[in-house]
């Protein structure tokens, strides 16, 4: 990401930026501005670049880059929300678009996932489509465990942070 403090921990798939000294009990997160776009997102869509995009809050971690030197932190994911969307369920997830058994705990009943925009979208803004074809219900956990649980484990780790220093978050 351009322009963001030196105070800047990668974890992974998400980007972390620490004030110097936390003066806020508040966390900013950037759930849906990730511009890294994964080589097999790229190869499976039908639909090109510009569409993929349209589901992004596009530069809103760029909006949020004054928190950490405000005193909050600033989580960012680095992935796109057109291929993992942490602001859903783990496990809500369109058994439709896959290919296998998904896990028992899927919430297959979700209206979210029904309509294509579960933890791993089948659509994009104006439900555009993501993929040529179904995916293998193995890609699904994979980017569960590789990009949503690490994102909210950073999430988790700085309300749990903030909570310990002010009390609440």
């Amino acid at each position: 990401m351009n322009q963001l403090p030196s105070e800047i921990a990668s974890t992974g798939p998400a980007t972390v930026i620490l004030p110097p000294r936390q003066t806020l009990p508040v966390v900013f997160a950037s759930p849906h501005s990730g511009r890294h776009y994964p080589q097999d997102l790229i190869e499976r869509a039908r639909i090109g670049a510009f569409e993929l995009r349209a589901s992004e809050d596009a530069f809103v971690d760029q909006l949020f880059t004054a928190a950490p030197k405000l005193g909050a932190p600033l989580l960012c994911a680095t992935f796109p929300r057109a291929y993992v969307d942490v602001n859903r369920a783990a496990m809500e997830l369109d058994p439709r678009m896959f290919d296998g058994d998904l896990p028992d705990d899927n919430e297959i009943n979700s209206m979210r996932a029904l309509s294509g925009l579960g933890s791993i979208p089948r659509v994009v803004s104006g439900g555009v489509e993501i993929y040529k074809t179904r995916l293998p219900a193995e890609e699904a956990l994979s980017r569960i465990d590789t990009y949503y649980r690490p994102y909210h484990t950073a999430l988790q780790k700085l309300i749990d942070l903030t909570r310990a220093t002010f009390g609440y978050c």
